[in-house]
């Protein structure tokens, strides 16, 4: 029996590596440099919502160190339409000292931090942990022990914001028929029993997303028990009390449709991007499950007030969010971790000066007013406890208060691994679909994950 590697196996595919590798010649020697004058401490790569806050803030700011952002640090534009490709990998991989800083997402984090390819940010003083949301710090955090040989999980990269999948519902009919948010689904079953038949406005009583399902998934897993891969990255969904809980979670779901979700035959008109969030601000589902940054997204709708139909939401108080519910007896509810942290890389590393320009700009675009400014104008909701204490947006204030500060949330990132990802989400497919039983579609993909042991 082979013993599965706990260090996970990353493929590129080769269009991504020629363009990562075309993003990269100028800055390692390989073209004319664009700017040779003056100098940048280091580089770092970027999405455009940090470039346009690091450029509100030149303009507000009174510290210098933001109208000399450019001066000081190199940056690299990631195009989005890349993003799902991890153009980081090439570059890490081959222990490229170039990026010095990359902008990853949490499960990006995990996976490079336990192959070794991010430094350790609390004992170097790049960053204090305490700093953070725990849930959030811990999100970030890796065991460095088969590197560094010190025991306990580090912190790997500093989020700048606080995004995860929660439950939406519809606040003024829930107060109207004096019904509390469900906690179990249980409780959100006899809401929706209770509720459907009084409000025609109101198709269905939930809706979860019909692509990439396994984001919605993963909570409602957790929930019920189940992992799939457990503190130490080893797999462990074929544990009888894992794929129990995995069936027993895909059954609840399997046997709300046609009454409470739509059924298989409907499921396609919600592929596209944005058809959830237009659902819920028509009036047509009570409860959806979707990231906590699309409180911002309604809110733009009912300000705009567009294309309403009867039941569509006019005022941001009929929106209502919590925790995503649990099986009933389970001591915690759970969300699953989207946002997106700053890390250094390990082999650019090479001097104390870099250490010390890591910790710059992370004080820069991971710092208080940069996070009160996002949450401010894009609806993020801050990672830094100071931060979230001064912030003034209603909106961003209840995503934090009903969701992540419950005392029974606990935040995780989904498993490191795209394989298992790609497997498990085409047996969800599968059985959502009715192709396949739940249990027929569970044991194909654990078939085919050990197959080849990419775990």
């Amino acid at each position: 029996m082979v013993t599965p590697r706990r260090t996970p196996k990353i493929a590129m595919p080769r269009l991504i590596r020629v363009v990562w590798a075309i993003v990269l010649l100028p800055l390692l020697g390989c073209g004319p440099s664009p700017d040779i004058s003056p100098p940048r401490a280091i580089t770092y790569t970027f999405d455009a919502p940090t470039r346009e806050l690091i450029r509100l803030l030149a303009q507000k700011a009174k510290s210098p160190a933001y109208k000399n952002f450019d001066r000081n640090f190199k940056g690299l534009l990631v195009p989005e339409s890349l993003l799902p490709y991890e153009p980081f990998v090439l570059g890490l991989s081959t222990e490229s000292k170039i990026p010095a800083v990359l902008l990853l997402d949490a499960p990006w984090v995990q996976r490079y931090g336990v192959a070794g390819w991010l430094y350790e940010l609390e004992r170097t003083k790049v960053f204090d942990r305490t700093e953070l949301v725990p849930a959030v710090a811990e999100a970030f955090s890796v065991s460095l022990a088969h590197i560094t040989g010190r025991e306990g999980k580090q912190l790997v990269a500093v989020p700048t914001n606080i995004k995860g999948n929660i439950l939406f519902y519809r606040q003024d009919i829930l107060k109207r028929y004096n019904l509390a948010p469900p906690r179990t689904w249980d409780e959100l079953k006899a809401i929706c029993r209770k509720v459907l038949p009084l409000e025609k406005s109101l198709k269905y009583g939930l809706l979860i997303h019909s692509t990439n399902t396994l984001n919605d998934f993963y909570p409602i897993l957790w929930g019920f028990g189940g992992q799939v891969n457990d503190d130490a990255g080893q797999f462990v969904l074929p544990q009888k009390n894992n794929a129990d809980a995995f069936v027993a979670a895909l059954k609840e779901l399997i046997a709300m449709q046609g009454s409470i979700m739509p059924g298989p035959g409907a499921l396609k008109q919600f592929d596209p991007g944005g058809s959830l969030r237009q659902a819920f601000y028509q009036g047509q589902t009570l409860f959806m499950i979707n990231w906590s940054t699309r409180m911002k997204d309604l809110s733009d709708l009912i300000a705009k007030g567009q294309g309403q139909s009867p039941g569509s939401l006019t005022n941001f108080s009929q929106v209502g969010v919590a925790p995503i519910p649990a099986k009933a007896g389970h001591p915690h509810r759970y969300s699953n971790i989207g946002s997106f942290g700053w890390a250094v890389n390990r082999f650019s590393v090479t001097a104390p000066v870099v250490i010390e320009h890591a910790k710059q700009f992370t004080g820069l675009v991971a710092d208080e007013q940069f996070q009160l400014l996002a949450a401010e104008t894009m609806g993020q909701v801050p990672s830094l406890i100071r931060a979230l204490e001064k912030v003034t947006n209603e909106k961003v204030l209840q995503v934090y208060n009903d969701t992540f500060a419950q005392k029974d949330m606990v935040m995780r990132p989904r498993p490191h691994s795209r394989r298992i990802n790609n497997v498990l989400e085409k047996a969800l497919d599968a059985a959502l679909y009715g192709r396949q039983t739940p249990e027929a579609a569970l044991a194909g993909a654990i078939a085919d994950l050990k197959k080849d042991q990419t775990f």
